[in-house]
């Protein structure tokens, strides 16, 4: 036989609350209390005491003074009827409040939550390194001092970070990136895969039991399929996971797969731009669907007060219709005690919107890391994937990453090569705002890194400067492009001057102007070749010595003047062979 909400033992509700250990003292009158748990949510209670009249001036406050209710308090509050109690809620004492109006006496508030509300507080930042999802939750709640039930994941994240999110969010987010959902059970956060058969035994008849009943079938957000696909830019291809039908609970007689033909859904693609492992796409695509199956039917039932009701647990819906009878999985629980009547209301199904899409956040199976970071340069070499990444840190994010580094023209075995300095600060963007995935824009000036050149007002100087002070700059101004080495070499390129000038660091230069080509040695000029070098001019060519010989050296040496040949020694001239020698003219004129 099921249990109901309705047994042989309700003559009346009773209930209790601890503070620390000490049963609240009965000169408080409770007019309401609240206890309300819910899936991806802190469990949270409040109650309301009427506050003794105090004795004398100004100690109608002098109950709140009392220690016991200070926040901080371990709270538990019991509830059942004829003195046997459950509890239905453990957890902290956070706000004390006091209203009054003139005439009634003081209503002293107190808001209590689960002790996982520490998860919320602050945003946390962490980098984990070959670990689970499960692994990492678990990390996560073991630093907070709770206890934890964590269903095992198996894909394992070559590197995760927790982008300044807090603790709360980036459990939820990854839990419902691997299809669970997260609650919690007086202290205990659990981490589990909504059930399909666990079954409480609990019935709740429309005929019998229902003080109020609200419920939707809703096909809108039921998907046919999904795909989830992520660009690899190893391969430069999509990696996909595929989705395929969850078994959910057995309530109504519909299906979510035959209600995706309703609006004629097509299969929905889910588009990452980071490269996720395929089995990571798979974990998100079915998550995705399976969350959409359990929007189908959603709603809450009300009926008198039952500490039954668990979170992730199945109870049986009756005579409701054939659209909702069945096993309904039970995602929020909220009691309300007022004027001594409890009341039990139990939500079932859940939100087709994610835990980051309810927070404006997008699809993203993460806390996200928003607008551009600064880094700083680590290492530009030995990046383990082999992807020609660097090594950043990124301070906001206390995280050390592999980023891709960003360029103006990138090809297979072509392109600019530009790696910035070690030390050297630069900006920092995120694919999908994942910060798994980081991409280098730009290096970036500062006081402390000061560019090698002042800019002007006409900005007419551009530049290329190394940090052996090679350099090459633009001067735009005077059309002037000039290549130099730190050891004084350099090549000028002037339209100012109408010229190319090379100079090397021994004075040496080679000048083309419009007056010609001018080599200039400070020692010697050596041309050589191991084929042939030919002189050539529409004029004349002059080769002269002002201190020193002029030497014509060969196998054979001819001179052959179309007009004439003049030979002069300004003191002595010699004409001679070792072996014969031919003076031959048409008249030959010695002397």
């Amino acid at each position: 036989m099921p249990t109901t909400p309705i047994t042989a033992e309700m003559d009346y509700v009773s209930f209790s609350i601890s503070i620390d250990g000490t049963p609240l003292s009965d000169t408080y009158d409770v007019l309401s209390l609240e206890v309300e748990r819910a899936v991806n949510r802190i469990a949270k209670a409040s109650f309301s005491l009427l506050l003794p009249v105090g004795q004398g001036n100004n100690q109608d406050f002098a109950a709140s003074e009392a220690s016991t209710l200070l926040p901080g308090g371990a709270v538990e509050i019991k509830l059942g009827y004829n003195s046997k109690e459950q509890t239905v809620f453990k957890g902290l004492i956070l706000r004390h409040g006091i209203r009054t109006a003139a005439g009634q006496r003081p209503v002293l508030d107190i808001t209590c939550q689960d002790e996982a509300i520490k998860l919320s507080l602050g945003n946390r930042i962490r980098t984990f390194a070959e670990k689970t999802d499960s692994d990492i939750i678990a990390s996560v709640v073991g630093e907070a001092g709770l206890a934890k039930d964590i269903a095992a994941t198996t894909y394992q994240h070559p590197m995760f970070i927790q982008p300044q999110a807090n603790d709360w969010d980036f459990i939820v987010s990854r839990a419902e990136a691997n299809g669970m959902i997260v609650y919690t059970n007086d202290g205990k956060l659990m981490v589990q895969k909504p059930t399909a058969s666990d079954s409480l035994g609990f019935e709740v008849d429309y005929e019998r039991h229902v003080l109020a009943f609200d419920a939707e079938l809703d096909a809108s957000f039921q998907l046919p399929s999904v795909q989830a696909s992520g660009w690899n830019f190893a391969s430069r291809q999509f990696a996909a996971g595929n989705s395929q039908e969850p078994t959910v609970n057995a309530q109504g007689n519909v299906t979510g797969s035959s209600m995706a033909d309703v609006v004629g859904a097509s299969d929905v693609n889910l588009q990452v731009t980071g490269p996720v492992a395929a089995e990571e796409l798979t974990s998100l695509a079915q998550a995705t669907l399976l969350r959409s199956r359990l929007s189908l039917l959603r709603g809450q039932v009300t009926f008198f007060g039952s500490a039954i009701p668990q979170l992730n647990k199945l109870i049986t819906l009756q005579n409701f219709g054939a659209r909702f009878n069945g096993e309904a999985l039970v995602t929020r629980v909220k009691h309300t005690v007022r004027e001594g009547n409890w009341r039990t209301e139990v939500g079932f199904g859940l939100s087709s919107e994610s835990y980051q899409e309810k927070r404006g956040r997008g699809n993203s199976s993460t806390p996200v890391i928003s607008g551009l970071q600064n880094g700083v340069v680590k290492k530009i070499d030995e990046d383990p994937d082999g992807e020609s990444r660097i090594q950043i840190e990124v301070p906001v994010m206390a995280a050390t990453l592999w980023a891709r580094m960003g360029t103006f023209y990138a090809t297979s075995g072509q392109g600019t090569f530009f790696m910035p300095e070690v030390d050297d600060e630069v900006i920092v963007g995120f694919l999908n705002d994942d910060p798994r995935y980081a991409v280098v824009l730009g290096s970036i000036y500062s006081s402390k890194n000061a560019p090698a050149y002042t800019a002007d007002a006409d900005n007419s100087t551009k530049a290329f400067t190394t940090k052996s002070q090679l350099k090459m700059e633009f001067n735009d101004q005077d059309k002037v492009l000039t290549l130099l080495t730190p050891g004084g070499n350099q090549c000028v390129f002037s339209d100012k001057d109408k010229s190319v000038v090379l100079t090397d660091q021994n004075g040496n230069t080679v000048t083309m102007d419009s007056g010609g080509i001018t080599l200039k040695s400070a020692k010697d000029i050596t041309l050589e070749a191991t084929g042939n070098i030919v002189m050539k001019a529409t004029q004349g060519i002059t080769a002269t010595a002002s201190g020193g010989d002029v030497a014509l050296k060969g196998l054979n040496v001819n001179a052959n003047g179309n007009i004439g040949v003049t030979v002069k020694g300004g003191a002595t001239a010699e004409l001679s062979a070792a072996g014969n020698t031919t003076v031959k003219g048409a008249m030959v004129m010695i002397n």
